[in-house]
């Protein structure tokens, strides 16, 4: 898990991020680069493993 650390949100690969279209079982790693947290918007780069 992944979380944001501009707002919290946790990025659960198992789940993955139906509102920018990436599947479940998706690794934070194989995100796109222009993928950016579906809560407040920050980039990759503000995420941190958890």
């Amino acid at each position: 898990m992944y979380r944001c650390s501009t707002c919290g949100y946790l990025y659960n690969p198992n789940r993955g991020d139906s509102s920018q279209s990436i599947p479940p079982n998706t690794p934070f790693q194989n995100l796109p680069k222009s993928w950016k947290c579906p809560r407040c918007g920050a980039p990759k780069e503000k995420f941190k493993e958890v």
